[in-house]
């Protein structure tokens, strides 16, 4: 009786911790909504459906949360900074990863079911931070032809 209690207290701090823990993405993206000067554009899946019908790039896409922020306090870029550095791409692709000097920036990319189910564009600078998350099921295919048309 004693093993069956112990092994479903570990199982449920085991469970516990990784909730708490969360994507580093969502907590990147939580510390910088929290920002004091931060700009948000949020497009839900209702609007998206609006805009699909004029521009056929929109397909697949269900949502896109951007969020910007200028004139960084030094504690906020550090903090920021920080937590971009302690990211691992749990369940992510890097396609860029780039540092240099006071500067870095991130595109990642998640794939399932060989659809993009999630594209995420992070700068960080000095002064500012801009990040955009796009969610949805997009052909790879479709995002080819979109940067091809786009050369």
């Amino acid at each position: 009786m004693k093993t069956k209690i112990l092994l479903a207290a570990l199982v449920l701090l085991g469970s516990t911790s990784t909730l708490l823990a969360g994507n580093c993405i969502d907590k990147l993206s939580r510390s910088i909504t929290r920002l004091p000067n931060v700009e948000k554009v949020t497009l839900t899946p209702l609007v998206l459906n609006l805009i699909k019908p004029f521009s056929p790039e929109m397909k697949g896409i269900n949502s896109m949360n951007i969020l910007n922020a200028e004139e960084l306090a030094a504690t906020d870029y550090n903090q920021l900074k920080k937590l971009l550095n302690q990211c691992n791409d749990n369940g992510y692709e890097t396609l860029v990863s780039t540092n240099e000097e006071d500067e870095m920036a991130r595109i990642l990319m998640k794939i399932e079911k060989e659809k993009i189910r999630e594209i995420v564009i992070i700068s960080l600078e000095k002064d500012e931070v801009s990040f955009i998350r796009i969610k949805g099921a997009i052909d790879p295919e479709q995002l080819n032809a979109i940067i091809e048309n786009n050369k």
